[in-house]
């Protein structure tokens, strides 16, 4: 680049967390446009969020290296920015720093994490079809002031702009069938020849792949187990009389899995495989995974055990709305200790849940069923719940997870335990 005091080089910000690269979803400015600090220059999708890259100075777009569907890595050129005065260096560098934090601390900015499409006005999550729009209007663009979408401009979800770019499809020639005229997957059916095409994985998707291949390199140990949950739903249907937010069983494991913790605090650590080394936190942070249209995702709820059973589940059903629309912040997402697996609320009894590295367990939840069970001799009718807990065998003996089960079962099977806390 020239060596104009008035010109610097923004690049893409290393915001931590293993971060390095993210996919342009959508450019919101061209060259010669005139930006002020925290204007979006871009949509980019990494693999934990969906953000606006904000401006990190006033001044005019010189240069734009960056287009939609392409792959930005840490510390490439995002944008050249032409300053009216020149920025000393002391504060170049603490707008980079003002830049990475505004990206890392998405919640914190003027625009909202998700917010893809600003034609529509309405939120939409990355890879997901058509929502339906809000009224028709002007367009909020960063800078706050009101414009209306290019007439050129060709509307398309993220997926069907991922599918085009991948099958050479020109979106221009496709006519959408979306909320506005938006370009959907379906629409793109008669461009392929009747052929499926093949698609690259998502930046979550990949992160998923990413996780689930250093999982299976753990050397795991499962144990599973059924303990009888009637009392607990006796429990869960009188607390829930009147309450205009029900509290879901999910609530309850959480609850009992934060104390259990308490008690066997080693499942609560951060395993580090190369070093041979691990940390034991004492504060029980569980993650829950939460099923969207992309995959799984693991939101964090904090202090699970200190948490009142109403807390636990305002929380819960907070996070699992963002984790849907795919809103959650960075802060949401990490920082877990340990990890529940409720696949019972949709199939299955048994499982081996993979463990989220690097922490060291994971508990799944089966579906809670009726059997045959004896009491006191006597064969009766009881509602079960199936468990299996999976642990890193490394930091783990089968005992101490025997006993931490054992413990989560207590609680479960006796709540009135810990229901009043």
């Amino acid at each position: 680049m020239s060596h104009d005091p008035t010109t610097h080089e923004f690049r893409f910000p290393d915001i931590g967390e293993g971060l390095t690269e993210g996919r342009i979803v959508e450019v919101r400015v061209v060259c010669g446009q005139e930006v002020r600090q925290g204007d979006a220059l871009a949509v980019v999708e990494t693999d934990k969020v969906v953000t606006e890259i904000p401006s990190p100075f006033d001044g005019e777009i010189v240069e734009l290296p960056i287009a939609t569907g392409a792959i930005v890595r840490v510390g490439e050129v995002v944008a050249l920015i032409r300053t009216k005065t020149a920025v000393p260096a002391a504060a170049s560098g603490a707008h980079g720093a003002a830049a990475r934090a505004a990206l890392a601390a998405t919640e914190h900015l003027s625009s909202v994490v998700g917010k893809l499409d600003s034609a529509v006005g309405g939120l939409l999550p990355p890879s997901t079809e058509g929502l339906i729009p809000a009224s028709p209007g002007p367009v909020v663009q960063g800078n706050g002031s009101s414009a209306h979408a290019s007439p050129g401009a060709v509307r398309a979800t993220p997926l069907a702009r991922r599918i085009a770019s991948i099958s050479g499809i020109d979106l221009s020639s496709v006519q959408g069938t979306g909320p506005g005229g938006r370009i959907l997957k379906k629409d793109l059916s008669t461009q392929t020849d009747g052929k499926p095409a093949r698609q690259k994985l998502s930046m979550l998707r990949n992160a998923i792949a990413v996780a689930m291949e250093k999982s299976q390199t753990i050397p795991a140990a499962a144990v599973h187990d059924w303990t009888i949950v009637d009392e607990l739903l006796k429990l869960r249907k009188a607390m829930n009389e009147g309450l205009k937010e029900k509290l879901g069983l999910l609530t309850f494991f959480i609850k009992a899995a934060g104390m259990a913790l308490r008690k066997f605090p080693l499942l609560n650590s951060i395993y580090f495989p190369e070093k041979r080394e691990f940390e034991t936190h004492e504060t029980p942070n569980i993650g829950v995974a939460v099923d969207t249209d992309e995959g799984l995702v693991v939101p964090v709820i904090r202090n699970s055990d200190s948490l009142s059973l109403n807390s636990i589940q305002a929380e819960l059903s907070r996070l699992t709305s963002r984790a849907r629309s795919r809103q959650l912040s960075l802060e949401e997402i990490r920082g877990g200790t340990f990890t529940i697996s409720n696949f019972g609320s949709f199939s299955g009894v048994f499982g081996n849940p993979m463990i989220l590295p690097p922490q060291v367990a994971i508990l799944g939840v089966g579906r809670i069923h009726e059997m045959a069970v004896v009491k006191d001799g006597v064969v009766s009718p009881a509602s079960v719940l199936p468990l299996s807990l999976v642990v890193d065998h490394r930091l783990i003996d089968g005992v101490y997870a025997c006993k931490f089960l054992a413990r989560f079962m207590e609680l479960i099977s006796q709540p009135m335990l810990f229901a009043a806390a």
